[in-house]
């Protein structure tokens, strides 16, 4: 009888050792973090307080719009990881980037993602970003909304908020 309740106590322990462990500092909402869980996505950012966040997709895609009236507009997909090389799935978004006619150079490159220099039908600059989160079975893609077109100090900030 005391065997079994050793046991009992030692699963017990386990268990509540195991749940602590596996929290996710991401999907915290502490140290003025937007916890995008609700939303779907398994994540948080540091956006602006003013944001509306809207869901839009349902099922196999997750979609979230992140924006405010100061120039924050960022887009976030979530989907099945077709695989958890993130090196891989960022050369192929950057390929595909290049390969677009209004693309001009990559202006900065990180782990989990780029940002890049693009030209518009009148030829001026604008700039947007791609950074790719894979968590559990999931890549979570970021980039900038189609609200406008944003400059070089929008995207750093956005991606920022992101990466921080």
């Amino acid at each position: 009888m005391k065997i079994n309740t050793l046991k009992i106590i030692i699963y017990c322990f386990a268990s509540i050792l195991i749940i602590f462990s596996c929290n996710n500092k991401n999907s915290s909402s502490k140290g003025g973090l937007t916890d995008l869980l609700k939303y779907g996505i398994p994540y948080s950012i540091k956006a602006p307080s003013d944001v509306a966040i809207t869901k839009i997709g349902k099922g196999e895609l997750s979609d979230v719009s992140i924006k405010n009236n100061s120039g924050y507009d960022l887009q976030i997909f979530m989907g099945s990881a077709s695989t958890s090389d993130l090196k891989r799935i960022i050369d192929s978004k950057k390929n595909i980037v290049i390969t677009n006619p209004s693309f001009s150079k990559i202006v900065e490159e990180y782990d989990d993602g780029f940002l890049f220099e693009k030209t518009n039908d009148e030829g001026n600059r604008t700039y947007d970003f791609v950074i790719v989160k894979i968590i559990g079975p999931n890549e979570i893609n970021f980039q900038s909304g189609n609200s406008k077109e944003f400059t070089e100090s929008d995207v750093k900030k956005m991606v920022a908020s992101i990466r921080n």
